[in-house]
């Protein structure tokens, strides 16, 4: 036996090594007088008397036969001793979700390291790695975006193998500087290996021996070392992924070390898992078994608030009391909540997708899991002897109970069990009783919950419907508008003075039709005459001209040019005189029909231009199809002056937000409950503190889109569908807006509390459970 005495906030106490197993044991002052009064002559009555003449108090016989017991069962006597040794002796030790293997005794291999690295232990070797940690820090949060970036490279297949075996060296460097810094403060280290956390892979390095070290900052030293050496080595690749280029292998290694390295310390140093910031909590604090001391109480405090028995709470010191209820509180209330939110998913999942063996197996897992967590909360005092525990604790971390004294000379006796059993059995005999008549007689309705989406009723675009420059804006976001209201103006100038040329060709072939329709006038007729007789003379006197003038000119008295123009002349007389008799002709006849109806298509066409253009002057004003809110933003209204826009673009929108369209968004497995016509409450998360009503109008005829088509049909049946339920509702306040989404509940039928408890577990089991059969 190897025995240090360490000074600790509650007082002295006693640590004993056992050196042919390898246990340590923690004894206060009534433990230890009484394991010194234990020489295998001294009878136990004697010795129960030298212990309440030592310390002044009652010591019952049935309490001091307890603790030699457990002394016993530790090994700590000689008839126990080749019991307790073939119980250490094993490679494989723990539980299924705690499993430890035992690889190699390091110890010599150790001691030459030490000796090696003892210049890692001087002061300026730590300040050294302190000033690099802390430059690797301000290089990590200065280049932190492209460490992000750079990570991608870490998610491929190929990344997998070397990521393994850089994180294995890493981790075994983490255990080795454990191991290296508890023999350079002379302690012994006889076991290195890996353990199985809830089936995952972690190596370990037995450095129990640091609890022998009368100096807390030795032990602090032990536990520290290794994620401090896990930092240096970070700090060390921060920099030389810093300084290195992309494409060699250093940087490669260095991203790998930065990415495992940097989450493996975070989470080491996390206090709530058995991990090195644990311990080194526990050696800072001088509490071992931290973490089942706290749930132990927490379990005792638990059951004295509900009636059970336990322990006697007194027994813990107020320092205790304070660290137990924290630690217990901050450690098991996100533990416990984590567990249950994944157990409740996996459980969800494997039901599902059908697969009842991965089902037994989970819950296997789970019973045994929570049936620890029991034992830790409500573990009797029984538990306390288990001294390998549930694998959950280092066995290197344990501490014998003394046996309880009492100042006055007595010991308490407890209150009579078969009452405390009868008050509970009748308690839950009455608990069940009421809520087997709430379910029978008691009535709810059924209620389906699911996300709802908000849609306008009316959701009308403001479109522009002519071409044009936006002169001005009358509305603005929020504005309430009524059908007809004007919301923009266009540019009418262009429309206008197009306007006005087609008003003077109307006017100018209306003119031309009418003297068309009118025909000729007698005095028009009379001055076709007069201008044929005076054609006809004219004619005459040329032809008599053109005879004279061919006489002179055969007898050679007149050029041949005059003879020409004379012909000319006579030419052109006749021409004018047929011209004139054509003219007398057409107005003794009339206008023609193919004329008129001519003018008539011209001045027809010219009114439809017309017609056209005083549409497109009124369309450059631009109003509302329907009353609502104008739902643009208010910047792009402001910047539509002075744009061009072509027919057809959006100008502004107008939601009609006094009644409203929700979709809400129902599980198929709960849409046999929902009928047209049930209220429905709504929830909109903008609004938590008031509920909407309304009612169900319309059930979509078919589920939403299944999966792609390249999943198969049990992919396909698996994954999970909803059907859209319509409800409108009526929305005078103005609250609610389009796009805002919340919970929706809708009320069915009225069913007895029972019926609607199967009803739930019908929906979760029957049908996957049947499909397995």
């Amino acid at each position: 036996m190897i025995v240090r005495e360490l000074h600790t906030a509650d007082g002295p106490v006693a640590i004993v090594k056992d050196a042919r197993t390898g246990d340590f044991f923690r004894f206060g002052d009534v433990e230890r007088f009484i394991t010194q009064q234990c020489d295998g002559e001294t009878p136990i009555e004697t010795i129960r008397q030298r212990t309440e003449a030592r310390f002044g108090g009652a010591l019952a016989p049935e309490r001091l036969g307890a603790f030699l017991h457990r002394l016993a069962k530790a090994g700590l006597l000689e008839n126990a001793a080749a019991a307790g040794s073939a119980r250490r002796d094993r490679r494989i030790r723990g539980s299924l979700l705690y499993l430890r293997f035992k690889v190699a005794d390091p110890n010599r291999l150790f001691d030459r390291l030490a000796r090696a690295l003892r210049v890692c232990y001087t002061p300026h070797c730590c300040v050294l790695c302190a000033a690099l940690i802390a430059g690797a820090v301000g290089t990590a949060v200065a280049n932190w975006s492209d460490i992000t970036q750079d990570l991608s490279r870490l998610y491929r297949l190929e990344a997998i193998p070397p990521f393994l075996a850089i994180t294995f060296i890493a981790a075994s460097a983490h255990e080795f500087a454990h191991g290296v810094t508890c023999k350079h403060f002379g302690g012994e280290v006889h076991e290195l290996g890996f353990m199985l956390i809830y089936l995952q892979p972690a190596f370990y390095c037995n450095v129990s021996d640091a609890w022998l070290f009368p100096e807390k900052s030795k032990r602090l030293w032990v536990g520290f070392a290794g994620p401090y050496f896990e930092l240096t080595l970070w700090a060390l690749a921060v920099f030389t992924w810093r300084l290195t280029d992309v494409d060699i292998w250093a940087n490669y290694v260095a991203l790998i070390v930065m990415a495992g390295s940097g989450v493996k310390t975070l989470l080491n140093f996390s206090p709530l898992l058995k991990l090195d910031g644990y311990y080194l909590l526990s050696d800072y604090l001088d509490a071992p078994n931290l973490r089942r001391r706290s749930f132990r109480y927490m379990g005792d405090v638990i059951r004295r608030l509900w009636g059970g028995v336990t322990s006697p709470i007194a027994k813990v010191t107020p320092r205790e009391r304070r660290l137990y209820l924290a630690y217990g509180l901050v450690a098991a209330l996100p533990s416990l909540g984590l567990l249950a939110v994944a157990s409740v998913k996996t459980l969800g999942f494997l039901m599902a997708s059908g697969q009842p063996f991965a089902l037994a197996a989970f819950v296997g897992l789970l019973s045994t899991k929570v049936r620890r967590r029991a034992r830790k909360l409500f573990g009797r005092s029984s538990d306390d002897d288990d001294w390998d525990g549930d694998g959950d604790d280092d066995p290197a971390d344990e501490e014998s109970s003394p046996p309880a004294t009492s100042s006055d000379g007595s010991t308490r006796p407890p209150k009579p069990e078969r009452r405390r059993r009868r008050k509970r059995a009748l308690t839950g005999l009455v608990l069940a009783a009421g809520a087997g008549a709430m379910g029978v007689f008691g009535h709810a309705r059924l209620r389906v919950a699911g996300p709802f989406s908000i849609l306008p009723v009316r959701n009308a675009d403001v479109r522009a419907e002519t071409d044009g420059l936006v002169e001005q804006v009358y509305v603005t976001e929020g504005n309430e508008v009524r059908a007809g209201d004007l919301v923009a103006r266009l540019s009418d100038r262009a429309h206008r003075t197009d306007l006005a040329k087609v008003n003077a060709q109307i006017r100018e072939t209306g003119a031309r039709l009418q003297m068309l329709e009118a025909g000729p006038t007698a005095d028009s007729i009379a001055l076709a005459r007069t201008a044929v007789a005076q054609a006809r003379t004219r004619l005459q006197y040329a032809r008599a001209r053109l005879s004279r003038n061919q006489q002179l000119a055969d007898s050679g008295v007149l050029t041949r040019i005059d003879l020409e123009n004379s012909a000319e002349q006579a030419a052109m007389a006749e021409h004018d005189e047929a011209e004139a008799s054509r003219r007398l002709a057409a107005s003794l006849h009339g206008s023609r029909p193919e004329e008129v109806e001519q003018a008539r298509a011209e001045l027809a066409g010219l009114e439809a231009q017309r017609r056209y253009l005083e549409t497109e002057l009124q369309q450059v004003e631009v109003r509302s199809p329907v009353s609502g809110i104008v739902a643009t933003p208010a910047r792009e209204l402001a910047d539509l002056a002075g744009q061009n826009v072509q027919q057809g673009s959006l100008l502004a929108k107008v939601y009609d937000l006094k009644r409203l369209t929700v979709e809400v968004t129902v599980p198929e497995r709960e849409i046999a409950a929902v009928r047209v016509g049930e209220p429905v409450a709504l929830k909109a998360r903008a609004y938590p503190n008031r509920t909407f009503h309304g009612v169900v109008t319309a059930i979509a005829t078919s589920a939403d889109a299944g999966p792609a088509p390249t999943e198969s049909a049990s992919a396909a049946a698996r994954s999970p569908r909803s059907i859209l339920v319509i409800t409108e509702i009526d929305n005078d306040s103005l609250l609610l807006k389009p796009g805002m989404s919340g919970e929706a509940k809708v009320y069915g039928d009225r069913l007895r509390i029972l019926d609607v408890v199967l009803r739930r577990l019908a929906l979760t089991l029957k049908v996957n459970l049947w499909s397995w059969w």
